[in-house]
């Protein structure tokens, strides 16, 4: 929703993904080098801050080149990355009842996405990236949870706005107006800087299956969001999916609560 505001405002997409990572990193500074600790992890912490820019910039890219139910709803392809890349980095295997969660989960967001099909290509692909970058960055997020959740948030945004500030100054100018400044400003401090805090907290005391599987509740939310704010109605096949997704995550939850189920 944000990110289409600004796009309205006259702001470019890559300035948006530097802008928002570098403002949200200046905003955790200081809450970070209080609780600094050595890093053990070095590649995994690369890994991670690269899988981060990406997320971000594609995510960002694919929202101001196709709707952004399109955008949010192709990133959640990240689960079905997350159980391929999990074996792989983490050696953890997932439970049939996490394959269940998955499937009917991923069943939502197919009908979401075939309600909605029609949009620009190169978006549609940025948008699947995004949610291969996102699923990788949560199962590295696992590989380094030994660090404080506002340090590794600000390491991520941190990097991701040096390794995308070049790309701002060279395709958009980074040139902003005050009001464009500010919005870019609350874009990343509430969307953005605080949001990573949690989300890298969480995955630390949960597997990455069920930590993904968690934030679907994302591409049932934004769209709400986007009709509260901008008047954009969701389409039927939005609740139809909302209902797969949301029975998904109900019994992962349920069988979390009861181990023998």
């Amino acid at each position: 929703m944000l990110v289409k505001g600004l796009q309205s405002m006259g702001v470019g997409g890559y300035t948006v993904a530097a802008g928002r990572s570098f403002i949200a990193a200046l905003f955790l500074m200081p809450f970070a080098l209080r609780r600094w600790k050595p890093v053990e992890h070095n590649r995994w912490l690369i890994g991670a801050v690269f899988a981060f820019t990406s997320l971000t910039l594609t995510f960002v890219l694919a929202t101001t080149l196709t709707t952004a139910a399109n955008a949010i709803i192709l990133q959640y392809t990240a689960p079905a990355w997350v159980f391929v890349f999990a074996p792989l980095i983490l050696g953890e295997s997932a439970h049939a009842r996490q394959w269940g969660a998955l499937a009917a989960a991923m069943v939502g967001v197919g009908v979401i996405f075939a309600d909605q099909i029609s949009s620009d290509g190169l978006g549609l692909c940025l948008a699947l990236t995004s949610g291969l970058t996102f699923g990788l960055l949560s199962v590295l997020l696992r590989r380094v949870r030994g660090l404080p959740p506002v340090m590794l948030a600000f390491m991520m945004c941190a990097g991701s706005g040096l390794l995308l500030m070049p790309l701002a100054v060279v395709f958009d100018g980074f040139s902003l107006t005050m009001p464009q400044l500010g919005w870019l400003a609350f874009t990343g401090v509430v969307q953005f800087g605080v949001p990573y805090v949690f989300y890298a907290a969480g995955i630390a005391r949960v597997s990455s299956q069920e930590a993904i599987l968690v934030v679907m509740l994302e591409p049932v939310l934004n769209p709400t969001w986007v009709w509260l704010a901008r008047g954009e109605t969701p389409a039927n096949g939005t609740f139809l999916g909302a209902t797969f997704i949301l029975a998904g995550v109900l019994y992962l939850a349920v069988c979390k609560s009861n181990p023998r189920s």
